[in-house]
């Protein structure tokens, strides 16, 4: 008699889960004063966000910023089992020292120094396989990325919001899930039909100046913004597509 394997994890759950173990792989130095998460594509394409130390030692990255990086990673997670998440840790504020791993989301394995120096500037020193003790334990075992588990992760409160709404299982059967950004400050996520039908729902906030630092709500992010035409939304993915590696079709 065999026993059935576990159901693999949804790409947004792994997604959260990465982003948690690169942050957490990386964030034993906490003193460097700005950190970088990025996710490279096999495609070439590659997306960033950084954070800067704050005074109660938490690493603050804009929530907007992740909930994209998050969107970016799921993709890949989905499609590209060999893209790359990779971690810049700055050692001083004039970005003269730093310090640099990359791993591969489908396995966890550090990349060398030599496969990996493509991904970051000059004065970066690349870690990666020669700290075998800063790991990234890849897919599985899964990070607990609920708020409990989050709990004592050196993460804004808004940020672990927005990963752990990112992280929860399930996606409405029908409609896409559609992420458009405003004023290149905040990041919508909208089930729609279209990417019309998204910016429709974004013209029925009706709000003028609407300005509130952060509020979450089942992974929808807004956050300082003042809304206009919604047309002039910018389109970020569809279905957790990069915004740049979709069709004419996918956009309509």
């Amino acid at each position: 008699m065999t026993t059935a394997s576990a159901p693999a994890a949804p790409p947004e759950t792994v997604a959260a889960s990465l982003f948690v173990d690169a942050f957490n792989s990386v964030y034993v130095y906490e003193d460097d004063p700005r950190m970088t998460i990025a996710v490279h594509l096999t495609t070439g394409s590659s997306m960033a966000v950084t954070g800067r130390l704050g005074d109660d030692y938490h690493m603050h990255f804009s929530p907007a910023e992740v909930s994209a990086a998050l969107a970016w990673l799921t993709h890949a997670v989905a499609t590209d089992p060999r893209a790359v998440i990779a971690v810049i840790a700055d050692r001083d504020d004039e970005r003269e020292s730093a310090h640099g791993w990359a791993w591969f989301i489908d396995t966890g394995d550090a990349l060398p120094a030599s496969a990996a120096s493509s991904l970051f500037p000059d004065h970066v020193e690349l870690l990666g396989a020669e700290q075998s003790w800063v790991t990234l334990r890849g897919p599985r075992p899964l990070v607990d990325t609920s708020a409990d588990g989050l709990a004592y992760t050196a993460l804004t409160d808004d940020v672990k919001a927005v990963v752990t709404a990112h992280g929860k299982p399930g996606r409405p059967a029908a409609g896409h899930r559609i992420a458009l950004r405003l004023d290149s400050t905040v990041t919508v996520h909208i089930d729609a039909a279209d990417v019309p039908a998204a910016r429709d729902a974004l013209e029925e906030i009706e709000h003028e100046d609407f300005d509130v630092d952060l509020t979450t709500r089942d992974g929808h992010v807004i956050g300082h913004i003042t809304l206009g035409d919604a047309d002039g939304a910018e389109l970020v993915s569809v279905d957790d597509v990069p915004a740049d590696e979709l069709s004419d079709d996918d956009t309509d």
